[in-house]
C-alpha cells in the first residue's frame, strides 16, 4: 500500500504547476517531494534530505538540503500547492453528495513544550496544550477545506473561513446540509452557511434552556433547533450521518502515515500546517486509492 501510495502522490506531484522563486535551484516539486516523503515515513525532513534514505529508482532525483528546505517551506505558496495538491489526488473520488460535515482534531504537544504558538484549549474532552486541525469533508470523505489554528481558536469561527474556501473552489452543492456538533451552534455560522447555500444543523449545547428572545435568531438556527429538540428520529439520522467524520479522523490517525500525535520535530506554527497538510495530502492519497475498492 506505501509503494501505490507514493506512486499516486508522484503522479500528482507532475500535474502540479511548477514554479521556482528567482535564484533558486529546487523547484516547488522537488520541494514537495521530500517534505511528502518525510510524512510519510514519520521522519524529519533532515531524513529526507539525504539520498540514502529514496528508493534505489530515486536515487538519480535532484534532493535539496535541510537548510534549503527550511527556508523553501517559508514561502506560502507552499502552502498553497499542498491544497492544489489534495484536489489533484483526490480527483477520482465521487463528487455527488450532499452532507458537509464540520469538526476538529486536536492535536497536543508536551505541556512543558517552550512552543510560543502553541496554545491551550478544549480537545478530545480536556483542556489540552497544542493546535487543532480545523476540517470540511463531503459525506463521500472527500476533504474540502482545511486550516490549523492554536487549540484555544474557535472552532465555530474557523468554520466560516473553510465555509468560504469550499465555496470559492465551488464544492458546495446548492442546498446542501452542514452537519457539526454543539459548538457549531452560532448565529455567524448559521448565517454564512445560509449565504454559501448550504443549512447548518447543529445542537444546543446546553437545550434545557430557553431561546433569548432579546436577540436575534437566525432562521437557520430556529430550525435547527426544532429538528434536534422536538424530532427524535431525525436527530438520529442527522447525528449518526455526523459520524462520518469521526471515522474518517480515526482512519487517518490508524493507517501507517497518518496523522495521530504531532512529531517532536512539528513545532510552531507554521511547520505544524506544513506537517499536516502533507499528511491531509497522503491521506487523500490514501482515501482516493481505496475508494474503488469499496464502491
Amino acid at each position: 500500500m506505501e509503494r501505490e501510495l507514493w506512486r499516486w502522490v508522484s503522479r500528482a506531484l507532475k500535474r502540479l504547476p511548477r514554479w521556482w522563486p528567482r535564484g533558486a535551484v529546487y523547484d516547488n516539486r522537488e520541494v514537495l517531494a521530500v517534505l511528502l516523503l518525510a510524512a510519510l515515513h514519520d521522519r524529519s525532513i533532515l531524513w529526507a534530505s539525504h539520498r540514502r534514505n529514496w528508493p534505489v529508482q530515486a536515487w538519480r532525483r535532484r534532493l535539496p538540503d535541510q537548510s534549503t528546505m527550511s527556508r523553501r517551506l517559508r514561502d506560502p505558496r507552499i502552502q498553497e500547492d499542498l491544497l492544489r495538491l489534495l484536489m489533484i489526488v483526490q480527483r477520482n473520488m465521487e463528487t455527488a453528495y450532499d452532507d458537509l460535515i464540520v469538526d476538529g482534531k486536536p492535536l497536543a504537544v508536551s505541556e512543558f513544550s517552550t512552543d510560543r504558538d502553541a496554545r491551550t484549549g478544549w480537545g478530545a474532552g480536556r483542556y489540552q496544550m497544542g493546535y487543532k486541525l480545523h476540517a470540511l469533508i463531503a459525506s463521500t470523505r472527500q476533504l474540502l477545506a482545511w486550516e490549523v489554528h492554536p487549540m484555544n481558536t474557535a472552532e465555530c469561527v474557523v468554520a466560516q473561513d473553510l465555509l468560504r474556501t469550499a465555496h470559492k473552489l465551488a464544492l458546495i452543492p446548492p442546498g446542501a446540509t452542514l452537519l457539526g456538533d454543539p459548538s457549531y451552534d452560532t448565529n455567524p455560522l448559521h448565517e454564512t452557511a445560509a449565504e454559501v447555500g448550504a443549512h447548518l444543523m447543529a445542537p444546543r449545547r446546553k437545550p434545557q434552556r430557553s431561546i433569548s428572545v432579546s436577540h436575534r435568531q437566525h432562521p437557520g438556527r430556529l430550525e435547527s433547533i426544532a429538528v434536534f429538540e422536538h424530532d427524535p428520529e431525525s436527530a438520529a439520522d442527522l447525528k449518526a450521518r455526523r459520524g462520518t467524520i469521526e471515522r474518517y479522523f480515526g482512519a487517518m490517525a490508524s493507517a501507517g502515515g497518518g496523522l495521530s500525535t504531532l512529531p517532536a520535530w512539528s513545532r510552531r506554527l507554521h511547520r505544524t500546517r506544513l506537517w499536516v497538510g502533507a499528511k491531509l495530502v497522503l491521506n487523500g492519497a490514501r482515501e482516493a486509492l481505496i475508494a474503488p475498492l469499496a464502491a
